[in-house]
């Protein structure tokens, strides 16, 4: 029979409070760093702060961030993880690399072909000749093209972005109890 920490009545495995106090009736265990009693569940001591678990019980807790994902976080998984964050930055990087050109050209061409079109339009009479609206078109087309290469630009810091910061912090999570 283990005894209530408050009034040292004696209670069963199963109980939740004590019957005499009322007190709840908590599993606890020693920390192994400072002995100080710990819930059971707890994975960091209260008194002196250090994880209190083995590797595996705060492998179980951290977990990536994905629900889909019930994998266990080992020290193999943060080594995959840091595999990933090379190759999300590789491709994130190309990515804002294509998207730079083509913003880039994509203005620089605009720019030209509006200045060609405004250029080409006539003094006096229609003031849209056949080769104006066809400068302006192309214009717009190229305006189209720079709108592209900031999409691209917006997507892989969205999506590469979110997908490195969530593995980095999972990362830094494992680091900081290890």
């Amino acid at each position: 029979m283990k005894k209530c920490p408050t009034c040292n009545a004696e209670y069963g495995d199963g109980a939740t409070y004590c019957e005499s106090c009322g007190t709840k009736l908590v599993k606890y265990r020693k920390c192994p760093h400072c002995g100080a009693n710990v819930e059971v569940d707890a994975i960091y001591c209260h008194r002196c702060g250090k994880s209190v678990d083995s590797v595996e019980r705060v492998a179980s807790v951290i977990t990536p961030s994905s629900p889909a994902s019930n994998k266990k976080v080992t020290s193999s998984t943060i080594e995959q993880y840091k595999k990933e964050i090379a190759e999300y930055r590789s491709k994130r990087i190309t990515l804002v690399t294509l998207g730079s050109i083509l913003l880039a050209v994509g203005l620089v061409l605009t720019i030209v072909f509006f200045y060609l079109g405004v250029r080409a339009m006539p003094t006096s009479g229609d003031p849209f000749s056949n080769s104006s609206i066809l400068y302006l078109l192309f214009g717009a087309l190229f305006e189209l093209v720079a709108d592209a290469g900031i999409a691209l630009l917006i997507i892989s810091g969205a999506v590469f972005g979110r997908k490195i910061a969530n593995r980095q912090r999972i990362i830094d999570e494992w680091n900081s109890r290890y």
